[in-house]
């Protein structure tokens, strides 16, 4: 017999439908039992960069669960699920201010303000080695030497929000060099990262005169419209190279894919020059709802 799970789908980090990045969030009623691969299952059907399976609690003073896939695995903790399933139980409780997430990552409390809501991220920050693998650059046909501010032959910043979620911080000179960048044929990898080691993303950027850093992700021929994670990550990679204080980074990602993401990030660094905290922030819309089904006729 088949089981009917509820779901809603949003486009996180804007106020617009079909801008954003999109999410589906499939209920688990309490009396609903669901193997791990039948999670896997439905998050490669809905083939969205992450879909959250949202364990139902009539609780909002307690912590609500939440698992976060990709289409092939299990996430500890990523970005725009976050703040789309903060936004989508914030939405359902208009009298509420806040709620707290709870993740693989560990609790996560979001925030109301206006249409829009913010959460902490839970960091385990750390720089690691520069990364310098050949096809990191030598795939990229379109851009040249003058492209990057390290040049062709210059390592690049390497850095994990929290263990398992890691990113290549692939700098450029201007935005017709980040509208140049390919995908890639595959995601890459690093034997250096040790328990660090999981999910490996390529965050391209470019920092702009006006403050708005524009960006792009990928993670092989998969590119993600608004990735908060990666945003996290360099804005508190960006902050470390401040110094001390308290920095706000304005991040647009998304364009060159015709679904702009609008995405908040402030990090703190504290008087040892480490990142203390980091916020993320953004809004979201609700697109559709339905039912999936699962297991057999």
């Amino acid at each position: 017999m088949a089981t009917k799970l509820k779901f809603v789908q949003l486009d996180v980090f804007t106020t617009t439908r079909f801008l954003g990045n999109p999410l589906a969030i499939v209920h688990l009623p309490n009396d609903t039992n669901i193997s791990q691969s039948q999670k896997q299952e439905i998050a490669r059907e809905f083939n969205l960069s992450e879909t959250v399976f949202l364990h139902e609690t009539t609780d909002l003073d307690s912590p609500v669960t939440i698992d976060i896939f990709t289409t092939d695995k299990e996430l500890p903790f990523a970005g725009h699920p976050t703040i789309g399933s903060g936004w989508y139980l914030l939405s359902q409780a208009p009298e509420r201010s806040a709620v707290t997430l709870r993740t693989k990552a560990g609790e996560i409390p979001v925030l109301r303000d206006s249409q829009r809501v913010g959460l902490q991220v839970p960091i385990k920050f750390k720089v690691h080695a520069p990364y310098k693998h050949p096809n990191l650059k030598g795939l990229q046909a379109k851009l040249k030497d003058h492209d990057y501010v390290n040049g062709v032959a210059g390592g690049e910043a390497l850095a994990s929000i929290v263990k398992g979620m890691t990113f290549i911080l692939l700098q450029l000179t201007s935005e017709d060099a980040l509208a140049g960048l390919q995908p890639y044929p595959e995601p890459f990898h690093s034997s250096d990262l040790g328990e660090w080691a999981g999910f490996v993303g390529v965050y391209a950027f470019f920092e702009r005169e006006d403050g708005v850093v524009r960006t792009r992700m990928f993670e092989g021929s998969l590119e993600d419209p608004a990735t908060g994670s990666a945003a996290s990550t360099l804005g508190g990679w960006l902050a470390k190279r401040k110094g001390p204080g308290q920095w706000t980074f304005q991040i647009v990602q998304g364009v060159e894919m015709g679904r702009r993401s609008d995405i908040t990030v402030i990090a703190e660094v504290g008087p040892d020059g480490e990142v203390s905290r980091i916020d993320l922030g953004g809004s979201a819309v609700e697109v559709m709802e339905g039912w999936v089904r699962v297991g057999h006729m």
